[in-house]
């Protein structure tokens, strides 16, 4: 579903590269524990996370704060890139199985349930150029850019309709239409942001 980022690899996702030893945590992903390393000093980084986050990670299995968890799982993006995107949460396994979009509660998790879960699905910014390009003129219906910051611009509709719109774009962008992430949902969210494109499907 989404590919975990090994211990070091995890820690370097920092914007800034740092000498300093990581501080090292565990999260709940997929069912398991993983390791993972950050910098704890990192300028910054406590803003992305609630006090009430780092009381609930500094005991328990779970000691990772959200934004490293998803720093893990989307690791060509930005932390402004990041902001569309919250944490999926499963209660059965009390793991994080991925993320989805919508707004974070004080843990970094989907605020509504999610009924989706988001994929990457382009491997060059080709196919982002795209589809924000063709929102920009407005030669996608239905696109809309988010007021976050993020730069992210949101293509959502049925199956058929995205299907559609990517093939209208052409180029990279309908290259993607295919892409059983897309073809897998009834209902489906395509997101552009940075170079990457990433489908959120049932």
């Amino acid at each position: 579903m989404t590919r975990l980022i090994p211990l070091l690899a995890a820690f370097v996702l920092a914007p800034s590269l740092s000498l300093a030893e990581p501080t090292l945590c565990t999260a709940r992903i997929n069912g398991r524990d993983v390791p993972l390393g950050y910098d704890k000093e990192e300028p910054g980084l406590r803003d992305h996370f609630s006090r009430r986050e780092i009381l609930f990670t500094s005991w328990g299995r779970d000691t990772c704060p959200s934004y490293v968890v998803l720093r893990s799982l989307t690791p060509d993006l930005t932390d402004e890139e990041r902001g569309p995107f919250c944490l999926r949460h499963d209660k059965a396994s009390d793991s994080i199985i991925g993320y989805d979009l919508g707004r974070r509660d004080a843990y970094g998790r989907c605020e509504a349930p999610a009924g989706t879960v988001c994929r990457r699905v382009n491997q060059t910014r080709n196919a982002a150029v795209a589809i924000t390009g063709a929102a920009a003129r407005g030669a996608v219906k239905g696109a809309r850019a988010l007021p976050d910051g993020s730069g992210a611009v949101i293509l959502s509709g049925s199956q058929g309709h995205i299907t559609g719109a990517l093939s209208s774009i052409g180029g990279a962008a309908a290259a993607m239409a295919a892409s059983p992430a897309i073809v897998a949902g009834a209902a489906v969210s395509v997101v552009a942001v940075g170079g990457a494109v990433y489908a959120c499907s049932e």
